[in-house]
């Protein structure tokens, strides 16, 4: 099953997302769904966004934006080609041609304010996606 990969990484990581937020398509929930139970997060608490279904980036920003400043970390489960160009976008060291289907790309801001994402510097925590044979930094 490919997601797993991917989902073992962030289990690995002992990534714990306060928040889950996935685009209303079929394969991008069952996606947030899995994601959700090999973190130990409640299913139930799974945010579903319209706005992030083929979101441009600046759609995807937005939607992070909005969030809550108690979230401490927010995942975000959406589609390509926005979510490549984001990347791109933020991370312009990482010259990604295409973000795979369940690649993971952990960013981290220097900002307290998920309303200040848009304009705070980003930095690479870690890449990773199915067929990977190593972690990128």
């Amino acid at each position: 099953m490919p997601p797993l990969r991917c989902v073992a990484c962030l289990g690995a990581r002992r990534a714990q997302p306060s928040l889950i937020i996935t685009s209303h398509a079929k394969r991008a929930i069952q996606t947030a769904q899995i994601i959700a139970r090999l973190l130990d997060y409640p299913a139930e608490s799974l945010r579903i966004e319209p706005a992030l279904y083929l979101a441009a980036p600046v759609t995807v920003l937005a939607v992070a934006g909005e969030q809550d400043d108690g979230h401490a970390s927010v995942m975000i489960i959406g589609h390509n080609p926005g979510l490549t160009e984001l990347a791109n976008r933020l991370l312009p060291d990482l010259k990604l041609d295409n973000l795979p289907t369940t690649g993971v790309i952990a960013i981290d801001f220097d900002t307290e304010r998920w309303s200040e994402l848009a304009h705070a510097h980003a930095s690479l925590a870690y890449y990773d996606y199915p067929k990977n044979r190593s972690i990128v930094r």
